[in-house]
């Protein structure tokens, strides 16, 4: 009996010890689908990272291609207290905080190193607290995704060449404004049905990095696309403030840590691999227009800051200085 005691003992704690090696389970959205996209890689390399450091105390399990819903869906999710990892961008989490979408603008920023002092400057933190008492925790705050361009069944190689134009842009302020501003017709749709919207005309065109146009094999539908760098962008990785704030000090340390590890990577991973991606498209058939007026488009897309929604004035004046400083 004595025996039969231990050894249902030792299975209790050995039970014991297996629920607790798991003891966070997260699932980890994105709207990306091609598993050869950095951000992919960079997801699934985070999520294995977590789970070593974690002795499998934090178990993430990569979602593609918006199984979970839209980002907007995702986010509001995460904002509720979800057990969610959300791989998005400051165009989206400035619904939450309109003042964030100015770090998702046009032609904000000069250069990759302004882009450093910015992430590391006070107004960040001041932006990206407001975001956490709103419920979001930032995790990874700078990966690079990608410089954005235009892909059309024309040229656009200034501002005029947009006007009437109904182009798919993510559901962003910022973006809104700006595509209005060049005198386009934005509409918001989620990524994953850019394709069928293109195939079958319910856009004219759409805006993206080379690797994410590739990857959703956009070139399928329209064949010309022009080089504006319209925005760089850095996708945001976030969760429930409510889940991150139970978390034990030491899990939490880890998913900032490999955040900011990770975030490193996929920047030099999307600048690798970005002229990999112009010449496949290129390859298949799809005109690359360098042409472009770029000052135009940079005089067109100033006034759009000041037309996103409950922007706090002056914003975009405090995000150059932190820039510079």
């Amino acid at each position: 009996m004595k025996t039969l005691i231990a050894a249902a003992a030792m299975a209790a704690l050995s039970f014991c010890g297996i629920a607790s090696a798991q003891e966070y389970s997260l699932r980890f959205s994105t709207s990306q689908v091609n598993p050869n996209e950095p951000i992919i890689k960079a997801m699934k390399t985070y999520a294995e990272r977590v789970g070593e450091r974690s002795g499998g105390r934090i178990a993430i399990t990569v979602m593609t291609g918006d199984q979970l819903g839209a980002q907007k869906k995702v986010n509001e999710m995460v904002m509720s207290g979800a057990s969610l990892l959300s791989a998005t961008d400051y165009g989206q989490l400035g619904q939450f905080v309109p003042d964030l979408s100015i770090l998702a603008g046009p032609y904000v920023y000069p250069d990759l190193a302004a882009t450093e002092r910015l992430f590391a400057s006070d107004l960040y933190k001041e932006l990206s607290g407001k975001l956490e008492a709103r419920g979001i925790k930032i995790i990874m705050p700078n990966g690079l995704f990608g410089y954005r361009h235009i892909i059309s069944n024309k040229p656009v190689r200034s501002p005029a060449d947009l006007a009437g134009v109904t182009i798919r842009v993510p559901s962003s302020p910022i973006m809104m404004a700006t595509f209005g501003n060049y005198g386009a017709r934005p509409t918001e749709l989620p990524w994953g049905d850019v394709y069928n919207a293109l195939q079958t005309g319910v856009v004219d065109a759409a805006e993206g990095p080379f690797g994410s146009i590739a990857g959703a094999k956009l070139n399928e539908t329209r064949k010309v696309i022009s080089k504006t760098g319209h925005q760089i962008m850095f996708t945001a990785w976030v969760a429930s403030s409510q889940f991150f704030n139970g978390l034990p000090e030491d899990l939490q340390k880890i998913l900032l840590e490999e955040g900011r590890a990770i975030a490193s990577e996929l920047t030099q991973m999307t600048l690798e691999t970005d002229d990999a991606y112009a010449k496949q498209l290129s390859a298949s058939g799809v005109e690359i227009v360098t042409d472009v007026d770029i000052p135009a488009f940079i005089e067109a897309s100033r006034a759009a800051y000041d037309k996103v929604p409950n922007i706090t004035p002056g914003i975009y004046e405090q995000v150059q200085k932190a820039m510079k400083q």
